[in-house]
């Protein structure tokens, strides 16, 4: 469906950012429409951040300070209130003029321009800008904490080894960080899944001034996570530079990679995580384990009975959210599902096109065969499945250049309820706990 154009001289001056979006219908939505050449990313990133309802709530319930002592961040914040709440309310195409003016104000770099047009910007800076505001804005549930950090904050864990001298000891140091990379290696030894990929940017080489040695030297950084967040952000290290070269006559410009990183609509954790987190998660993963055998018992007695009583109503298992309503503790297994992808089509990151896709249902093996989501691609707004979006002619995981590839995915956390009733494993056996580490499916 098409979503209605913008009056021309509102487009004029709305080129970076005209966005109209959801409407009250759950299958109906717009579009964003541009007037000029060089379209930004802000409405792919608008469009994914708008769809975690946990964000959402946090920044609909903000109240602005004064007048008087409201700074940029205070301002940011109440217009993407005010958008949020628009795109939530109507059918019709809005035009946020009062947000992006005061995007440009924050970040200057967004109001560059280039031959009477507005420049293209990385979708990354424009995600790591808004939630560099929101945390200023947004409390968190402490007077210490923010909500973004509370949503898309873990620890990382880091130890710093010199390779050059046995006898100095490694340093370790923690940090809060939001995003997670995911490097796609070299032509040579390329990444080819994203587990991959992030693993190895958990580990990296760097030269420094050794005090023992008295001399610059070669040190390992490798690094774990030490917690989970409930959304987690993976970027893909898609663009980079390319060196000046003399003897071919070309000068330095950014550069696009788009080789082949496979991903799938869930991902594994647990192979970055810290020591102590992986025992943490070991007790939810064979919880879920235990939690998903019950249900195909239920399901295989409800199918044998059926065969007699062709009346018998299968009632699903009570899944994590209603158990979360009741108060039952929630148990962290290391895998998440994807709920939303910023994808970009072109050879370079100051040229091609952005769009978001967001997580609209989930296949339920009968009216539903496939993960349904939906593409936000300027006013072309459509359904597409799964399957779609990672097949012949479309595919996410990238090795096409003129294709749109995916360059941050965001997913959330999977939690699983802890049974009161008994002691996790209980009954279960040392090779179960094996066969959850092996589980297929979380890739």
């Amino acid at each position: 469906m098409r979503g209605a154009h913008l009056p021309i001289p509102c487009q004029a001056l709305m080129h970076h950012f005209p966005l109209c979006r959801r409407t009250v219908s759950s299958q109906q939505r717009a579009g964003v429409a541009h007037a000029e050449a060089g379209r930004p990313p802000g409405h792919a990133t608008l469009q994914c951040l708008h769809h975690l309802p946990d964000l959402r709530t946090s920044i609909h319930a903000y109240q602005p300070p004064a007048a008087e002592g409201r700074d940029i961040d205070a301002v940011l914040t109440a217009q993407l209130r005010s958008v949020n709440t628009q795109l939530t309310s109507t059918t019709d195409s809005i035009v946020p003029m009062q947000f992006v003016m005061a995007l440009r104000q924050r970040f200057p770099r967004f109001a560059e321009m280039q031959n009477g047009a507005y420049m293209q910007q990385d979708a990354d800076e424009c995600l790591r800008g808004l939630l560099t505001s929101l945390a200023t804005t947004l409390p968190g549930s402490s007077e210490s904490s923010n909500r973004v950090d509370e949503l898309f904050g873990y620890r990382l864990k880091s130890s710093l080894k010199c390779l050059e001298c046995d006898e100095e000891p490694p340093q370790e140091s923690e940090e809060l960080t939001r995003v997670l990379m995911c490097h796609l290696g070299t032509q040579t030894e390329p990444v080819s899944h994203i587990t991959q990929g992030v693993q190895l940017s958990l580990k990296e080489h760097i030269e420094k001034n050794s005090p023992v040695l008295g001399r610059n030297a070669q040190y390992e950084k490798t690094s774990t996570l030490e917690s989970l967040p409930p959304y987690l952000i993976v970027q893909f290290a898609r663009f980079g530079y390319k060196g000046a070269n003399e003897w071919a006559g070309t000068s330095a410009a950014k550069v696009k990679l788009t080789r082949k990183c496979a991903f799938t609509h869930t991902f594994d954790i647990l192979e970055c995580a810290s020591d102590d987190l992986k025992k943490k998660l070991s007790v939810g993963r064979l919880r879920k384990k235990e939690v998903e055998d019950a249900e195909l018992e239920r399901l295989k007695k409800a199918l044998d009975k059926s065969a007699k009583d062709e009346d018998v109503e299968m009632k699903p298992v009570e899944d994590a959210a209603a158990a979360a309503a009741v108060g039952v503790e929630e148990l962290d297994t290391g895998y998440y599902q994807l709920v939303g992808i910023i994808s970009h089509k072109g050879r370079t990151a100051d040229g091609g096109h952005y769009v978001g896709w967001t997580l609209h249902k989930k296949a339920d093996g009968k009216d539903l065969k496939d993960d349904q989501w939906v593409l936000f691609d300027d006013d072309e707004v459509s359904f597409v499945s799964w399957k779609d979006m990672t097949g012949m002619s479309t595919d996410l995981c990238g090795g096409k250049a003129d294709t749109q590839i995916a360059y941050i995915n965001i997913y959330k956390k999977v939690t699983v309820a802890a049974d009161p009733g008994q002691s996790l494993g209980a009954a279960s056996s040392t090779e179960k706990e094996e066969d959850v580490k092996m589980e297929a499916g979380y890739s």
